[in-house]
């Protein structure tokens, strides 16, 4: 089996878009790589579109579900830009390294996002972020 750290950007990108990824590598680290990707790629305001259609695409066509959590799916892309936004990293890893309450808590980031509880699996109500994130370094 292989691992998303074998993977590059371009062949997780293509993978997680034509929903051919081995979902037992798809982990929050991936998620957050794949929203790193995309706001190198595209920006903040077409990644925060793109991740939610890829991430929905996914869930359909790979886990035969329809439990997809839109808010989650917008604060992972929303959350990583303003680390990233406040970091010099040039990569992802040492952004994690910066900040690791992106990898090891980020339910609590998220909550600070939205000021309520999104974290429902199946949410798919448009929750819009607090007009000040109050994240603390």
């Amino acid at each position: 089996m292989t691992t998303h750290t074998e993977l590059s950007d371009k062949e997780l990108l293509y993978q997680m878009e034509n929903c051919t990824i081995d979902p037992d590598i798809v982990t929050h680290e991936v998620l957050l790589r794949l929203s790193w990707i995309l706001i190198h790629k595209y920006g903040i305001d077409k990644a925060i579109v793109k991740n939610c259609e890829i991430k929905e695409q996914f869930f359909i066509k790979v886990l035969n579900s329809h439990k997809f959590n839109l808010p989650l799916t917008k604060a992972y892309t929303e959350i990583l830009y303003y680390f990233m936004e406040n970091s010099n990293a040039k990569t992802l890893d040492k952004l994690l390294r910066e900040f690791p309450r992106l990898k090891y808590n980020f339910n609590d980031l998220v909550k600070l996002h939205y000021g309520v509880d999104s974290l429902k699996p199946h949410r798919t109500d448009d929750l819009k972020p607090k007009d000040t994130i109050l994240f603390t370094f």
